[in-house]
C-alpha cells in the first residue's frame, strides 16, 4: 500500500471543503473577507495564528450560509481555538512593532466577546452538539442530562457525538470510553472534518493500559492528522521498542490512516 505524506493527507482532507453543497466552488478566505468584511475585521492582521484564523473565517462563512446547530458548534470550537492562540500571541512583546501587539490584544478580546455572544444565543438549544458544548465549556449539567438521555439513539450516532460521550465516561467507565472512541472512528465519513482528539485519546487510554504497541500506533495516526500535542520523538521516549517494531507499527498506523481517510474504518477494540 503506498505511503501518504502528511501534506498529501491534509490536502485530501480539506479538498472537500472547496465545493458548496450545490457543487459550486467555495470562495477563498480572501474572497470571504472581501464579500463580508465582518468575518475578518475583528481578527489579527499579521501572520500569527494563521491556521486558526483561516479556519475561523471558513466556519463563519459556513454558519452564515446555513446557521444549523452543527455549524454553530464548530464555530464555537474554532472561536475557542483562535482565542487560545491569539491570547498567547498577544503576550509576546514586540520591541519595534508595539502596534501589532495591541492589535492581537484587541483580537483576543474580540474573540471572547464573540464566544460569549454565541454561547448566549445557543444556551437554550436542544441540539446534541450544542448540549455537549455547553456542558463541556459552561458546566451546564442540565445540558448533560439532556445529552445522556439520548444515549443509544440515532441522534448521537455521529463521529463527534460519540467522542462527546467518550469524554463524559473518561472518569466513569474506561471500557465505555474505548467503545465510544472506536464508534466515533467507524462513523467518520470521507471528507468530514476529523477530530484529532480521538486518536490522541486512544493514546492516553492505551498508555494507561500499558499497551505500548497500540499507544504508538495511535500516536502515529494522531501525528498524521496534524496533532499539535504529539510528535515522534516524544512517543519514542515513552515507548521503548526495537527499530523493527517501530517499522511494523508505523505500517499498521498507515493502514489505519488510509482506512480513515477513505471512510472505511471498521475495526473494533478487541481486533484492532
Amino acid at each position: 500500500m503506498p505511503k501518504r505524506t502528511f501534506n498529501t493527507l491534509v490536502f485530501s482532507l480539506i479538498a472537500g471543503l472547496g465545493l458548496t453543497a450545490c457543487g459550486e466552488r467555495m470562495p477563498t478566505v480572501r474572497e470571504m473577507c472581501e464579500q463580508e468584511p465582518g468575518f475578518c475585521s475583528d481578527l489579527n492582521e499579521d501572520n500569527w495564528c494563521r491556521a486558526e484564523r483561516r479556519q475561523l473565517i471558513i466556519s463563519r462563512y459556513l454558519n452564515a450560509q446555513d446557521d444549523k446547530p452543527d455549524h454553530k458548534y464548530y464555530l464555537l470550537k474554532d472561536l475557542q481555538k483562535y482565542s487560545q492562540c491569539i491570547e498567547l500571541a498577544s503576550g509576546i512583546e514586540h520591541r519595534k512593532l508595539k502596534l501589532k501587539q495591541s492589535h492581537r490584544i484587541e483580537a483576543y478580546l474580540n474573540s471572547l466577546k464573540a464566544i460569549n455572544k454565541l454561547a448566549r444565543e445557543t444556551a437554550d438549544s436542544d441540539a446534541p452538539l450544542l448540549l455537549y458544548w455547553h456542558w463541556a465549556n459552561r458546566s451546564d449539567n442540565e445540558a448533560l442530562d439532556q445529552l445522556l438521555a439520548m444515549e443509544g439513539s440515532k441522534a448521537l450516532q455521529t463521529h463527534e457525538l460519540q467522542f462527546a460521550l467518550a469524554t463524559y465516561y473518561a472518569k466513569e467507565d474506561q471500557r465505555k470510553v474505548l467503545t465510544h472512541l472506536y464508534n466515533a472512528l467507524r462513523l467518520y465519513k470521507k471528507d468530514q472534518r476529523f477530530n484529532v482528539e480521538i486518536p490522541e485519546s486512544l493514546v492516553t487510554y492505551y498508555l494507561g493500559q500499558q499497551d505500548t504497541r497500540q499507544a504508538y500506533i495511535w500516536a502515529r495516526v494522531a501525528i498524521a492528522f496534524g496533532s499539535e500535542t504529539m510528535n515522534e520523538q516524544q512517543i519514542r521516549t515513552i515507548v521503548n521498542a526495537t527499530d523493527e517494531e517501530y517499522e511494523q507499527w508505523q505500517e499498521q498506523a498507515e493502514d489505519i490512516v488510509d482506512e480513515l481517510q477513505d471512510g472505511q474504518f471498521k475495526r473494533r477494540p478487541d481486533a484492532s
